[in-house]
């Protein structure tokens, strides 16, 4: 991956962890009583920028916990990871953050569609031409990510928001990628982490060998991120994942056979471009696999 410098001013002004008071954060922000969606350490809240009157999301992390500190910790770093590549319409906007009695707040843009994910698991899949745009918005954002050295890691529906038109009954206007939990830029050395469904082969096999226990020095890069943009893809054009299992390395084993299934049901509305760019960016050789930036060039997105 190529290395840029960062945008210093940016990484000064947004990493700095603000010791207020919740008194000094409900003096700036507006947060609605009851959060919209909630996790075992962390809950979303919607509000209103009491300075700008602009609505926001604040994610507030509970490090009250081991697991809430390391979510806190993962969090903090995840705000790091997005300093470091400055601003870009396709990762989230995060507007400051904050830690309170051990808990972290990060105020971000207010994406109104909510994630990828619920989305297609509200209304099914997107048809060729909305998953193309979605696709195209997606791969640029990495593309951006990978020109300042940063991989993602964790790609997948879950971590994409979308913003809907002003009745919200229209396809995604725009995305964007968030939860930057996982992103380095290093070169991680036998290192699993993400989602097994969206991990890339050699993800898998670092993947596989942890499971037993077994010493691993694999390596990989940035190119992991374009194969878990392609179970995207395979994601929101089908409403189903392309590798399953009851269990983190029976996936990882499916994803190492290299056998991408296209099932009639769900693939039959489907054309073979939009199926050729899917294998496009699942291709299983990393050094054979396209750059994000490649894969913009493919006839589908054309």
């Amino acid at each position: 991956m190529r290395q840029r410098r960062t945008h210093g001013f940016f990484l000064l002004f947004l990493f700095y962890i603000y010791p207020l008071t919740m008194r000094g954060i409900m003096d700036r922000y507006r947060l609605e009583r009851y959060p919209c969606a909630r996790t075992p350490t962390s809950s979303l809240y919607l509000g209103t920028d009491l300075t700008t009157g602009e609505r926001i999301a604040v994610k507030v992390v509970d490090g009250s916990t081991p697991s809430g500190r390391r979510r806190v910790q993962q969090t903090l770093h995840g705000i790091q990871m997005v300093s470091q590549v400055g601003r870009h319409t396709g990762i989230v906007g995060v507007r400051g953050a904050y830690e309170v009695d051990a808990k972290a707040y990060v105020v971000m843009d207010y994406m109104t569609g909510g994630s990828l994910l619920d989305y297609i698991t509200r209304r099914g899949p997107l048809g060729e031409a909305v998953a193309a745009a979605v696709m195209s918005q997606l791969l640029v954002a990495v593309a951006h990510l990978h020109s300042f050295g940063v991989m993602h890691r964790d790609l997948k529906t879950e971590n994409v928001l979308i913003r809907l038109p002003g009745d919200h009954w229209g396809p995604p206007t725009s995305v964007c990628i968030c939860d930057f939990g996982f992103a380095t830029s290093n070169i991680p050395n036998g290192e699993c982490v993400g989602s097994p469904q969206y991990s890339a082969p050699e993800v898998a096999m670092v993947g596989i060998r942890k499971c037993k226990l077994a010493e691993c020095d694999c390596t990989y890069d940035e190119k992991c991120d374009v194969w878990s943009l392609g179970v995207v893809a395979y994601a929101i054009l089908s409403g189903v994942l392309p590798f399953d299992g009851s269990t983190p390395t029976e996936v990882f084993t499916n994803v190492l056979r290299h056998n991408i299934p296209f099932p009639r049901a769900a693939w039959q509305n489907v054309s073979e471009v939009a199926k050729d760019f899917v294998l496009f960016l699942m291709t299983p050789e990393p050094s054979k696999r396209p750059s994000a930036l490649q894969s913009l060039e493919h006839p589908w997105l054309i």
